[in-house]
């Protein structure tokens, strides 16, 4: 899926790039996509690694009723998320180490744009992992940018409990910036193994030909040069 996104996603996105420590705020496509999604959950509570100075939390804030719990464990941007969320004060909480399990134990979204545990981005690298093993039930995941680990982390835990479904929201040009676009997976939670196994593997086989196919254009495209 790739499209511009809306004078909204801008507006946030713009607004949170004029302040201190936005150099690795989410980017108009996570934030059009996490618009969509509380449109489409109505969610209740919504877990975030990585809340940085607060570009996706104020988007999840601003655009539900949710209660937020968010991994931040940099002294700066925690300062800053309590400046930037103020105005939904009492309806967030900043969970300032990653050594802590989630406090609670279903989540309709959870977001992980940080936590990965390389520099500047806080966590340690298999906290996705054993935050989602941890929780009970989850509705939906969205991995922000790439994040190679966390993505792979993430599709073999939730197999073990749900039959999962993705959409990916494609990396954007525009105005010769690249905009990273990132991962949803909606999960259904079921007992069949099979069915959980099966999905497992159709989703791996659509990457595996997606990876071969750019593989293949980027091959072709040297040899008519």
């Amino acid at each position: 899926m790739a499209t511009l996104p809306s004078g909204e996603a801008m507006a946030i996105y713009n607004y949170f790039k004029s302040l201190p420590g936005s150099e690795h705020i989410g980017k108009p496509v996570s934030i059009e996509a996490l618009i969509g999604m509380c449109r489409e959950y109505n969610p209740s509570r919504i877990l975030e690694m990585g809340g940085g100075v607060g570009a996706i939390s104020y988007t999840l804030l601003k655009h539900s009723q949710a209660f937020l719990d968010i991994y931040e464990d940099n002294d700066f941007c925690i300062g800053e998320l309590r400046k930037n969320l103020k105005e939904f004060e009492g309806r967030f909480q900043i969970i300032e180490t990653y050594r802590m399990l989630p406090p609670a134990k279903s989540y309709d979204i959870v977001v992980i744009d940080g936590g990965t545990g390389a520099q500047k981005d806080g966590g340690y690298p298999l906290a996705a992992q054993l935050f989602l093993m941890y929780l009970d039930s989850v509705r939906s995941v969205y991995i922000e940018g790439y994040r190679g680990l966390q993505r792979n982390l993430v599709f073999h835990t939730l197999q073990k409990k749900y039959a999962c479904s993705f959409v990916v929201y494609k990396e954007i040009f525009f105005e010769g910036k690249k905009w990273a676009g990132g991962l949803k997976i909606t999960c259904r939670k079921t007992n069949s193994q099979a069915g959980r196994w099966l999905m497992f593997i159709f989703w791996e086989a659509v990457v595996w030909l997606r990876k071969q196919y750019f593989r293949l254009r980027a091959l072709y495209g040297k040899m008519m040069r």
